[in-house]
C-alpha cells in the first residue's frame, strides 16, 4: 500500500514539475509576442494557456484520489495539498501570460518606448528566472532556496515602481502617450502578479516541510 502511494506521488511531483515549465514557457512566448506583435505567437500562448489548465484539472483530480483512496499520513498530506494550491498558482501565471501577449497588440509602433520595454522585458526575464527556480526549490524539496526566491519578488515590486514612473512621466509630456503609457504600467503589473504567485508557491514549499503556512511575500 505505501510502494503505490509513493509512486502516485511521485508521479503527481512529475506532472506538476511539467506544468511548471509550460507555464515558464507561457511567459517566455507572452513577452516575446508583447514585443513583436506576433499574432501566431500570441495564439500559440492562448493555446499552450489551455494544455496548462487540463494539467491543473488533471493534478485535482489525481491528488484529490489520492487523498480519498490511500490514506495519507500527515507529511503526505501536506504535499498533496502542496500540489492542489500551488497548480492554481500555476493556472493563474498562464492567464496572466495571455493578458501580457495580447497588450502588445494594443501599443502602436510609433508611440512604442524603448527605454519602458527594456524595462519590462528585465523584469519578465527576473519573474521567468523566479520561476524556473521555483520549480527546481519543489523538485528538490529545497526550503532555503523557495525562501530565496520568495525574498527576490521585491525585486519585481521595484521594476513596477520604475515603469510607473517612466510611463507616467512620458504621459505627462505627450497625451498621445497616455493610452501606449497605460498599457506598459498594464502588462507590468500582470508581470508583478506572476512574481506573486510564484512567491505563494515558495509558501507552500515551506508549508511542505513545515506544516505551517508562513507569508514570505
Amino acid at each position: 500500500m505505501r510502494k503505490i502511494l509513493e509512486r502516485q506521488l511521485e508521479n503527481l511531483h512529475k506532472d506538476f514539475a511539467n506544468m511548471g515549465s509550460d507555464a515558464a514557457s507561457a511567459i517566455q512566448n507572452a513577452i516575446e509576442a508583447f514585443e513583436s506583435n506576433d499574432e501566431n505567437l500570441i495564439h500559440k500562448v492562448i493555446d499552450n494557456d489551455q494544455n496548462i489548465n487540463e494539467q491543473e484539472i488533471y493534478l485535482e483530480r489525481k491528488a484529490a484520489q489520492v487523498i480519498a483512496l490511500q490514506q495519507p499520513v500527515a507529511s503526505d498530506l501536506r504535499i498533496l495539498i502542496t500540489i492542489l494550491k500551488a497548480s492554481s498558482d500555476l493556472e493563474r501565471i498562464g492567464d496572466h501570460a495571455i493578458s501580457i501577449a495580447r497588450a502588445g497588440l494594443r501599443i502602436k509602433k510609433e508611440e512604442k518606448n524603448a527605454l519602458i520595454e527594456e524595462i519590462i522585458s528585465d523584469m519578465s526575464h527576473h519573474a521567468y528566472e523566479m520561476l524556473k527556480q521555483i520549480i527546481k526549490a519543489y523538485v528538490e524539496n529545497d526550503e532555503k532556496l523557495a525562501r530565496k526566491i520568495a525574498l527576490s519578488d521585491k525585486k519585481t515590486d521595484e521594476y513596477l515602481k520604475k515603469i510607473r514612473k517612466e510611463s507616467f512621466s512620458s504621459m505627462q509630456n505627450d497625451s498621445k502617450f497616455i493610452s501606449s503609457g497605460t498599457e506598459y504600467i498594464v502588462v507590468a503589473s500582470h508581470i508583478e502578479r506572476i512574481g506573486d504567485y510564484v512567491t505563494n508557491v515558495a509558501e507552500w514549499i515551506v508549508y511542505t516541510n513545515t506544516g505551517r503556512i508562513t507569508e514570505l511575500g
